[in-house]
């Protein structure tokens, strides 16, 4: 065995160390369990400690791993938790579930339109978070680190690492609107606006002289794939919130402000 066979094995145990360590700053970051409720499919509502990553949202996207208080105050100790106190859940499972911190995640049927493959088109469920509710509702869709089809920037994103890519998960998505409880959910870049607040003659008018900043965010181009950020985020919630909030030119002396 010659020098350089013989330092092959100490790099690829000091990679694998690097990507251990890697994996557990990474936990430490963005992962841990909160407090909160959950409804199963058949509407009970039940108290526990659900895992949420923000660097692997697709996890509590597709699944739900919860504890309960006795194990939670075991891992608030850094002890292990043993995997039979682990419940388990399927998407279909699961209806819907909030934080304490207020967070909070429906159960919602989604068909991807701009998908290249026809199982990339099939309708699946997923446990969203919701960004604002009421007769309109916008979901944030989170992006996937592993397997199936990753962005180049969310991959970018992920070995690069640290704190940063936290924030990039948290802050880069694809933004789900609804308002007919009884369809599906579409894509915010692949709807026409009319369609969804053109019933409310007030916020058309507002619209159309440029009071709403999402006017202008429709205009500006995703940074990869159908993207959304923050600003565009709460640009639509603004417009959104006016919207459920009922804001229409029969209705005066009322207050609006978001």
């Amino acid at each position: 065995m010659n020098f350089k066979n013989k330092l092959l094995p100490f790099f690829l145990a000091i990679g694998l160390l690097t990507s251990v360590f890697a994996q557990e700053e990474e936990t430490g970051q963005c992962a841990n369990y909160y407090k909160g409720t959950y409804t199963l499919k058949n509407g009970k509502i039940k108290e526990g400690y659900i895992f949420i990553n923000d660097c692997k949202p697709h996890l509590f996207q597709q699944s739900l791993r919860i504890i309960d208080e006795k194990s939670f105050a075991k891992y608030a100790k850094g002890k292990k938790i043993k995997k039979k106190a682990i419940e388990n859940f399927k998407v279909k499972e699961i209806k819907a579930f909030a934080l304490e911190n207020g967070r909070k995640f429906r159960q919602v049927k989604y068909t991807d339109l701009a998908s290249t493959t026809k199982i990339g088109m099939l309708p699946k469920r997923f446990l969203l978070e919701m960004a604002t509710d009421g007769d309109i509702t916008v979901y944030k869709k989170y992006y996937r680190t592993d397997n199936g089809i990753i962005h180049k920037e969310v991959s970018d994103s992920k070995f690069a690492g640290g704190p940063e890519h936290t924030v990039f998960m948290k802050s880069n998505f694809q933004i789900l609107i609804q308002k007919d409880r009884s369809k599906n959910p579409k894509n915010i870049r692949m709807v026409t606006v009319k369609n969804y607040f053109g019933d409310n003659d007030e916020i058309i008018q507002k619209y159309q002289k440029g009071e709403y900043e999402f006017r202008d965010q429709l205009q500006r181009p995703a940074a990869f794939g159908f993207n959304c950020d923050m600003v565009y985020l709460n640009a639509l919630v603004k417009i959104t919130n006016d919207y459920n909030k009922g804001i229409n030119m029969e209705i005066s002396g009322t207050s609006f402000d978001n």
